[in-house]
């Protein structure tokens, strides 16, 4: 089944993990995020498919520089295990699947769009990226050692 973006519909996900759509902020992004998927945006995937049971799950790259860093993500999960959870509970349980035992995330950024499938299925729309300087904080590209 696809989702919105052409992305693969989470119900097909205890097979191998097909690649997601790319919700892409300018062209050369979407082509370069299109042309590698890696170790970072894999392990989100599979966590989220986990944890969560998602009637849809998008995962997009959106790493400024070169999607190789997998520093930037955006995750839109849609889950009946949102019923009743208000937004901000939603958003920290996403992020609490990432963080290590400090707090910390283990990648740079993440941009949640957290749904219930009611919610859906009457609005579909996505929360466009606000825009990134491309300057960075002077961080590596994600250490994959670290999410485990």
């Amino acid at each position: 089944m696809l989702g919105r973006f052409g992305a693969v519909s989470a119900r097909l996900l205890p097979r191998a993990i097909p690649p997601r759509a790319i919700i892409p902020q300018h062209r050369g992004l979407a082509k370069r995020a299109m042309a590698f998927r890696g170790p970072v945006q894999e392990h989100i995937e599979q966590t989220l498919a986990e944890a969560l049971e998602p009637d849809h799950l998008e995962v997009t790259n959106e790493s400024h520089r070169m999607a190789e860093d997998e520093s930037h993500f955006h995750v839109l999960v849609v889950s009946d295990k949102f019923e009743g959870t208000p937004l901000i509970k939603r958003h920290r349980a996403v992020s609490a699947l990432f963080t290590d035992e400090n707090g910390a995330l283990k990648f740079h950024s993440l941009r949640i769009t957290a749904k219930t499938s009611k919610q859906w299925s009457t609005n579909s729309t996505v929360p466009v990226a606000p825009k990134c300087s491309g300057k960075g904080d002077g961080r590596a590209p994600t250490d994959t050692s670290k999410l485990a």
